[in-house]
């Protein structure tokens, strides 16, 4: 049986083939339905690229941040699942588009990423995605989840829900820092995870506690990345669960 989000899915890409058939290039892409990629600007003039998509009046925004395999096929798929669902979607690329599968590859990406620069294009790219009455998310895998803090931090006042998804080695703890973020935060965390510890998962947790948040842990039978189906260590399970609360936080803080 189909759910509601697969009817979505269905009808928002029945819609797009419609519109295809009755109307130009330029309108098609006014009405959201045309994925792609597009150069902005820091408030430095500095350039880099995100991956957009969805309705393009939607009340809903959503801006993801990839792992350290960077904005790939799989970010791309996870950027047209939200779309589907109704929301206007933005995945932010940090490597300049640069991809990989390599782990030494991709631990050199992460190095090479500059906070302050990387906090300039969160800026940049939450500007472009407002509008007036439309809600915003952040949403981040493994190291995406570190930076979902990052870019709510940036844009404290126009972010009314984060998520984070199974978050990659450090993140923010310090409390002056965590007291400044006002959205609400869920969390998707695993019972194994290499690279997220049980002490690491505990420190982040307690900081976020004794900070003041409103925060919601969800924890898994599963390991570190058990959403990309093309890993090893992908859980069907876990992802539906962890999907099924996901568009349930995002109803309830984004409507």
């Amino acid at each position: 049986m189909l759910n509601l989000h697969s009817i979505k899915c269905i009808l928002f890409c029945m819609t797009c083939f419609l519109l295809s058939q009755s109307v130009s290039a330029e309108q098609q892409s006014n009405f959201g339905c045309s994925a792609q990629y597009v150069q902005l600007k820091t408030a430095n003039d500095e350039p880099f690229t995100v991956y957009v998509t969805g309705p393009v009046q939607a009340k809903q925004g959503i801006l993801l941040i990839h792992g350290w395999w960077g904005l790939n096929k799989e970010m791309e798929a996870w950027t047209n699942q939200f779309a589907a669902a109704g929301y206007r979607v933005m995945a932010i690329d940090l490597f300049n588009q640069q991809v990989t599968t390599y782990p030494t590859r991709a631990r050199e990406l992460v190095n090479g990423v500059k906070q302050s620069v990387a906090n300039e294009q969160y800026a940049a790219a939450i500007k472009a995605l407002s509008v007036p009455e439309r809600k915003l998310a952040i949403i981040g895998r493994s190291y995406g989840a570190n930076q979902a803090l990052h870019a709510t931090l940036v844009a404290q006042e126009k972010v009314s829900a984060t998520i984070v998804y199974y978050p990659f080695e450090e993140v923010i703890t310090d409390i002056k820092i965590l007291k400044a973020i006002k959205a609400p935060i869920l969390g998707h965390f695993v019972q194994h995870d290499y690279f997220f510890t049980p002490d690491m998962l505990t420190q982040f947790t307690s900081a976020m506690k004794k900070s003041g948040l409103t925060m919601s842990i969800n924890m898994y039978d599963a390991k570190h990345a058990f959403t990309n189906p093309t890993g090893k260590n992908f859980n069907m399970p876990a992802l539906n669960l962890s999907q099924q609360r996901t568009y349930k936080f995002l109803n309830k803080y984004l409507n």
